[in-house]
């Protein structure tokens, strides 16, 4: 995500000031979902659709989601049935609840459509991927201190059970490119860091 934000960041300016200029001109099909500079002709976009969160009670996964495309995924403890369902927005984000990083918010919280509910760090990190809170939802300090930076105020969050994919690490399915691999030095003895 981070070797695609600037290139990104281009194509909307460039997009943005291209609009400004033709306001009245008509845009080719796919309407600007495709890059015209800072990239080959024809390359669709990474991602286009706002960052949303989505929260499994069934996993104890939160996802960061950008439409169909799932870009990071945490384990995260919750609250069993006092964990609600339902679809709220980040009304509002803070650092070091209640004054310090290591209370039981953690260094990092986002309040829930103005509820009670919050996603925020914990100072109790076994408790994450289990039913242990009173509602909301936990997260390690690393993993919160990343969400928070990357979701803005106002960010969807979907909380259900059984809406996310069972992630692992590494896809029963492998990519394999339909051609042979290229490859250099075949015959050379390679003395590498384990």
């Amino acid at each position: 995500m981070r070797h695609e934000f600037k290139r990104v960041l281009v194509i909307q300016q460039e997009a943005g000031s291209k609009s400004q200029k033709n306001d009245d001109a008509e845009q080719p099909a796919g309407g600007g979902d495709r890059l015209t500079s800072g990239g080959q002709e024809g390359e669709a976009l990474f991602f286009k659709e706002p960052l949303r969160i989505v929260i499994d009670k069934d996993t104890h996964l939160l996802a960061v989601a950008s439409g169909n495309i799932i870009l990071r995924s945490y384990k995260v403890g919750l609250g069993g049935n006092k964990t609600p369902e339902g679809t709220y927005k980040v009304s509002d984000k803070v650092i070091n609840p209640n004054g310090k990083d290591n209370g039981e918010f953690g260094s990092r919280g986002m309040q829930l459509s103005d509820t009670n509910y919050a996603i925020h760090g914990t100072n109790d990190p076994d408790s994450i991927g289990k039913d242990e809170s009173h509602g909301c939802i936990r997260m390690l300090k690393k993993d919160v201190e990343e969400l928070f930076d990357m979701i803005p105020r106002g960010a969807k969050v979907q909380i259900g059970k059984g809406i996310l994919p069972q992630l692992e690490s590494v896809p029963k399915e492998r990519f394999v490119l339909k051609r042979g691999q290229d490859q250099t030095n075949p015959h050379r003895t390679y003395h590498w860091l384990l």
